[in-house]
């Protein structure tokens, strides 16, 4: 491959994680409108279980989206330095991040604050449905 198809692939990526992400976020507000049901109305143990495993697969599925995203990322920077010669565009992306060997996907961020984001998301989730409601 040469520098134009290696950036085109990454950048077709894009737009299909893009759309993925959407999904996720789609499935993070029907979650959180569902959390928000149960903790006003209150709802059965069969329900609770149903809605933390729905959040809980919603999670997984962000995460994964995450985890493809970079490594896709990592493995357009290690293409593109394999090649003989770059231009200065794809140079500094290579520079931005660098990488030495293939990348392997992972379901934890690479980004601390996204770490922080999903977990605040796991709680928000979680603590309504789970917590008796006061007053």
């Amino acid at each position: 491959m040469d520098e134009y198809q290696i950036v085109n692939s990454f950048n077709m990526f894009m737009i299909s994680n893009a759309m993925y992400q959407l999904g996720v976020f789609i499935l993070l507000w029907i979650t959180f409108r569902w959390v928000r049901t149960i903790y006003s109305n209150g709802a059965e143990l069969i329900e609770k279980i149903l809605c933390t495993i729905f959040g809980l697969g919603t999670v997984f599925n962000g995460l994964m989206i995450s985890g493809f995203f970079y490594a896709n990322w990592q493995g357009t920077s290690y293409a593109l330095s394999q090649l003989d010669s770059l231009s200065p565009t794809a140079q500094s992306f290579v520079d931005y991040l660098p990488v030495d060997t293939l990348p392997e996907v992972s379901l934890i961020p690479w980004n601390p604050v996204m770490i922080v984001w999903w977990l605040g998301v796991i709680v928000a989730i979680l603590y309504p449905i789970w917590v008796k409601k006061t007053s």
